[in-house]
């Protein structure tokens, strides 16, 4: 795993002054979970240096990074965000963590963050377990996939398989992991070492968040390797 200062992920933004202007929702914490501010702003970085217009999130959780992607993407950009329902939700084995952010995310599901904004046109919420949720009609044309849904090894595997699946090849794209290096999430940190061997993957210091480019963002990979 290479181990990357945050600055080195925002120099690779190119954009005069007056262009690196994000718009961020002042957080809104109704429990535990959900990104910091700097991870907010790398996740934005990221959406800038792809060009991102087609974004996939796994685990909606209470809206707020839904709400950010949608606000830094282009008017006709589509998010799709994908989480349980009460249904799915009874049929899946998860982590004690999980299960209790489960619980916050149903019991705000009529009142998300992005719930009435003028960005929530862009978003559209897709309820499924992603283990077993049919991607196919997102194959190959996903810019930007953001993975912070269930912490297991299980699902975390079969949501990272999807996203490399989902990754647009053509254009550059990229994968994002929340929570590596989280305590309470020991298994997600093993399975990104593992395929920190196989595939070109960064973490970003002082967060949770890794990052993964395709081979046509070969560019942006060089530059975060010197």
């Amino acid at each position: 795993m290479r181990h990357l200062r945050p600055y080195r992920i925002f120099t690779l933004i190119e954009a005069p002054p007056r262009e690196r202007v994000a718009k961020v929702m002042l957080p809104n914490r109704r429990g535990t979970g959900g990104t910091s501010l700097l991870e907010t702003f790398l996740i934005i970085a990221a959406i800038r240096i792809v060009g991102a217009k087609r974004v996939f999130e796994f685990g909606t959780f209470l809206g707020s990074n839904t709400f950010n992607i949608a606000l830094n993407t282009p008017d006709d950009a589509s998010i799709y965000t994908l989480d349980l329902d009460e249904q799915h939700a009874a049929e899946v084995s998860q982590l004690r963590e999980d299960t209790l952010l489960t619980k916050l995310h149903l019991a705000s599901r009529s009142s998300l963050e992005f719930t009435g904004s003028s960005a929530s046109g862009k978003i559209k919420p897709l309820i499924g377990n992603s283990t077993s949720f049919d991607f196919s009609a997102w194959r190959r044309s996903i810019d930007l996939t953001f993975i912070d849904g269930g912490h297991d090894r299980t699902t975390v595997r079969s949501d990272t398989e999807n996203a490399f699946e989902m990754a647009a090849p053509e254009r550059p794209s990229c994968v994002l992991w929340h929570d590596y290096q989280n305590r309470e999430y020991p298994e997600l940190t093993s399975y990104l070492d593992e395929l920190a061997k196989e595939r070109e993957i960064f973490h970003v210091e002082d967060t949770t968040l890794c990052a993964w480019f395709n081979d046509a963002s070969s560019k942006v990979v060089s530059r975060l390797l010197v």
